[in-house]
């Protein structure tokens, strides 16, 4: 509360924890002196009390503030380093996964290849088969034995003629001379 006094300046006290002039009631009973000095200001004990009250409060809500700020920095922090962690996560899910993918389209592919593989030889040994069953039919054995006999002079081999030999392991032999 303010009040003005024109023609009386204060001869009271200073309040040492607002640092201001201070008065508990009328102008001459609590210290104003008629005089010609400026008007001051005054502040009566419940407003100090609310002063006093309000910086209390004020400084309680800086507290407060500063708790939360530490908080919430805190959180933050937390959560920065949370989100990263998801984020690498993610990424390294997807890796795995596209490398999965990956390796699957590859499988398919070669399983298609192999199959297309397996058909021709299928094909190709079907051929062969056919081919050979031609040849068969074609010629008789009976009639390339009678031609050469004929025609050929070939004759039949004596028992002396035939040579049997024993190979120890199974491999293939080389003839450089004439066998006797």
């Amino acid at each position: 509360m303010k009040e003005i006094q024109a023609n009386y300046y204060y001869a009271g006290g200073m309040n040492q924890s607002a640092g201001v002039p201070y008065a508990t009631g009328a102008p001459y009973a609590g210290g104003y002196v008629p005089g010609t000095a400026a008007p001051a200001e005054v502040i009566f004990d419940h407003e100090i009390e609310r002063q006093r009250r309000r910086r209390e409060q004020a400084e309680r809500e800086k507290k407060e503030q500063r708790k939360r700020e530490l908080k919430n920095s805190r959180a933050l922090k937390q959560t920065r380093s949370t989100a990263f962690f998801v984020i690498v996560g993610v990424v390294l899910f997807g890796g795995f996964f596209t490398g999965y993918v990956n390796l699957q389209t590859s499988i398919r592919a070669h399983m298609a290849n192999i199959s297309s593989l397996k058909s021709d030889i299928s094909d190709m040994k079907a051929s062969n088969s056919a081919a050979q069953s031609r040849i068969a039919t074609a010629t008789d054995l009976n009639d390339i034995k009678l031609y050469a006999l004929t025609n050929c002079q070939m004759v039949y081999a004596n028992n002396g003629q035939i040579v049997y030999y024993d190979i120890a392991d199974e491999d293939y032999m080389s003839q450089y001379e004439d066998i006797r």
